[in-house]
């Protein structure tokens, strides 16, 4: 999802479909209603993220009735009184993977090449911006090449280009900045040199139509290239992660990311042990260095 209102407006018609639960009346609500629809949900094979989702803006509406109209009821939805499935917080680290035989194409080229034969031209440039930029999906369809300089190296999230789920920091501090990777910026180039003319800044940067058109022709692609379990969301964990070796400090990653605090970027921040280990015998040597060459000017 775009972002986070849509989000839970995108689990509303699936909590209403339920008659189960949908038609009983908020006076006679109790527990077992909701541990019901909580089994039913687990039974028809949904994650457990999304049946804590679900539970979760339901046990928001339920509040809302509460505290906004007076109803004098229990909030039976709420994590206090039913307990949520285990596993929602559970991280995910799906990666593009190399062919261990060099002379194969590895997942990564294996997409590109599904996702070149798209009608839609923009579907490949999207899915490789997504790549070396780390921008969520919806951030990335609401880019307009007036959000882009080239020259200063940022892109500009927010002003013009909608509502994302950055939205609420957009509206408290104004839009946000956020650095342009190389790779983001040699892609933009390349790009730019395919078009019959330079694009106005209100021209969108990325033209796939409709999310739920792209999320459709993703899902076919990434089939077409016998590829499991790879959501387009695990593009940005792929970016974040190969960036997480260029920027070592989290701080910087996140202002790139646009993460808003370390521990939602510990989710996508994972190095390899071994580098990290790296890291240390490499700070290791030059601070002995640099204490051999005090001491030799003392």
């Amino acid at each position: 999802m775009a972002d986070r209102k849509a989000d839970r407006i995108g689990h509303i018609p699936a909590i209403l479909r339920d008659t189960a639960l949908s038609s009983v009346r908020l006076s006679k609500f109790s527990a077992a209603d909701v541990r019901g629809f909580r089994e039913r949900m687990s039974a028809a094979g949904y994650a457990a993220a999304t049946v804590v989702k679900r539970l979760n803006l339901l046990a928001s509406i339920i509040q809302h009735a509460i505290s906004e109209w007076d109803i004098a009821i229990i909030n039976h939805a709420s994590g206090r009184v039913v307990k949520r499935p285990e596993g929602a917080d559970k991280k995910r680290n799906r990666r593009l993977q190399e062919n261990r035989d060099i002379s194969l194409p590895g997942e990564f080229e294996r997409l590109i090449k599904a996702i070149e034969a798209s009608p839609h031209p923009d579907d490949v440039w999207l899915v490789r911006w997504s790549i070396e930029q780390a921008t969520r999906r919806g951030e990335a369809l609401q880019l307009r090449w007036g959000d882009i300089d080239l020259q200063r190296r940022t892109l500009k999230l927010g002003g013009e280009s909608g509502k994302t789920k950055t939205h609420r920091h957009q509206e408290e501090h104004g839009p946000e900045i956020r650095p342009l990777t190389p790779g983001a910026r040699r892609l933009l180039i390349e790009r730019l040199a395919t078009l019959p003319h330079h694009p106005k800044p209100s021209q969108a940067l990325f033209d796939v139509g409709t999310e739920a058109a792209f999320s459709v022709r993703y899902g076919r692609m990434v089939r077409d290239a016998g590829l499991k379990d790879l959501t387009f969301h695990d593009l940005r964990h792929e970016a974040t992660s190969r960036l997480a070796k260029l920027l070592p400090n989290p701080l910087d990653l996140k202002r790139v990311t646009g993460h808003r605090d370390l521990k939602s970027l510990d989710r996508y921040y994972q190095p390899v042990p071994e580098d990290i280990s790296r890291q240390i015998e490499e700070a290791e040597r030059v601070l002995g260095m640099l204490s051999e060459d005090k001491s030799l000017k003392d």
